[in-house]
């Protein structure tokens, strides 16, 4: 419509000017000339319509994100805790101890590493205490698919879903493959700063942010882990924010242990473990009704593993005998151990009993190998690492040590005490009639 009416007034000026001047003699070559530049006059006023549209767009986008994002650490995630208060644990004093690490003075300097094995309730803690501190506090959980990282970004700092513009999708079909991308994670880094001097500047202390299960990302892209550590260690540097990793321990704590960027975390690292005997009773024998002598078999067979409680208590509310609870149990770890190669003709099966025989030793009375002793048996990391990784033993960062995973290994090794050239249990679980 443009290029038409700039013709028509072309035309019209030319009439009238043949009124009053001699006819002009325009050649074909001439009118394709006039044409041309005309229409890539037209065109580059729309694009610049459109580019000026998107400019605007995303200014607004922008400061409408900051102000979200400024809301959000002022308030706190807040992240919701889907548990049922008949089954929940409370555990006052762990709680009190991560609230203390949540709520630093303006010159911390260190950032945090909160370890505790899968099942001990170390996520629902963490939530817990980011809850209850509220103000200054942004909880990042970590996906187990790493392709929905950028939206765990997103919601932790609750910015508004991102549209992309038509310039955008314009530029995206012109860069080729291999043009270098930003990262989700470096650009929430740098969200997160900017953030944190904001909060710092109004509040004269730093915000904290909460990344958990970070396991994910050791076993799928370790490299996240390392940017995350070093941002952590630089932010620590400057007072900027103050970070805190929850993990399972293990392969994290190693990996992060290893690195320059260390030098930063706080020391010792803050461990949460399982129930204790009375709490596990308290659990069984009040909350899910089950009878004091049972409630004993129960945690002998499976400790005070919170997420294995709740499953042999369903099992056993459900009308099953102990018995065949202790047999599902026991079966569990076993495919286990098979997968470790920690069986008789796998691959570690000698290391993994040489290093059974010394956890159980009589004079081995706390079930412990300091870390140095475990790692004496073995000639190559990755080695040491794929045992440990295996979920038979468990690396204790706080006092370097290696234990048993949980009671249920423990038991089970004494279960097949042959297999293992050990004693036999003196907790071996006998049924009570």
């Amino acid at each position: 419509m443009f290029l038409t009416l700039h013709l028509f007034f072309y035309f019209y000026s030319s009439k009238s000017f043949t009124n009053s001047s001699p006819p002009l003699h325009i050649s074909e070559t001439s009118f394709l000339s006039i044409f041309l530049s005309s229409a890539v006059g037209i065109l580059a006023s729309i694009l610049l319509f459109f580019v000026s549209g998107d400019v605007l767009y995303a200014c607004c986008r922008s400061l409408y994100n900051e102000n979200l994002l400024n809301k959000t650490v002022e308030k706190g995630t807040q992240p919701k805790i889907d548990i049922s208060n008949d089954e929940f644990v409370s555990r006052p004093q762990v709680v009190e101890r991560i609230k203390e690490i949540l709520q630093p003075h303006k010159n911390h300097s260190y950032y945090h590493l909160i370890c505790g094995e899968h099942g001990t309730g170390k996520t629902t803690l963490a939530r817990i205490a980011s809850s209850e501190v509220g103000c200054g506090v942004i909880y990042v959980d970590i996906p187990a698919d790493l392709s929905g990282l950028d939206k765990a970004f997103g919601k932790a700092i609750n910015f508004a879903s991102e549209k992309i513009s038509i310039t955008g999708q314009w530029l995206r079909k012109i860069k080729s493959d291999d043009t270098p991308k930003i990262s989700e994670c470096a650009k929430a880094l740098k969200t997160f700063r900017h953030a944190s001097e904001v909060y710092k500047a109004k509040h004269d202390k730093p915000m904290v942010i909460v990344y958990d299960n970070v396991s994910y990302l050791v076993h799928k892209n370790p490299k996240i882990l390392d940017i995350l550590q070093d941002d952590a260690k630089h932010s620590a540097d400057d007072r900027k924010y103050i970070a805190v990793f929850v993990c399972s321990e293990g392969s994290v704590p190693q990996r992060m242990e290893s690195r320059s960027a260390w030098s930063r975390a706080k020391t010792p690292v803050m461990e949460i473990g399982d129930l204790s005997k009375e709490e596990s009773m308290e659990y069984l024998i009040k909350k899910r009704k089950i009878k004091e002598v049972d409630a004993k078999k129960l945690f002998d067979l499976v400790g005070g593993r919170i997420i294995e409680l709740k499953t042999v208590a369903d099992d056993f509310l459900k009308g099953q005998e102990f018995e065949v609870v202790k047999k599902q149990v026991l079966n569990k770890v076993e495919k286990t151990f098979r997968s470790a190669e920690l069986l008789p003709n796998g691959l570690y099966y000698e290391v993994g009993k040489s290093i059974i025989g010394d956890l159980l030793n009589s004079n081995n009375k706390s079930n412990e190998l300091s870390f140095l002793d475990f790692n004496k048996y073995f000639d190559k990391t990755e080695k040491l690492n794929e045992v440990l990784g295996s979920n038979i033993f468990s690396y204790h960062p706080e006092k370097n040590v290696v234990t048993f995973q949980s009671q249920s290994v423990k038991c089970y090794v004494h279960e097949n005490a042959d297999i293992f050239s050990v004693p036999g249990s003196h907790i071996k679980i006998i049924e009570v009639n």
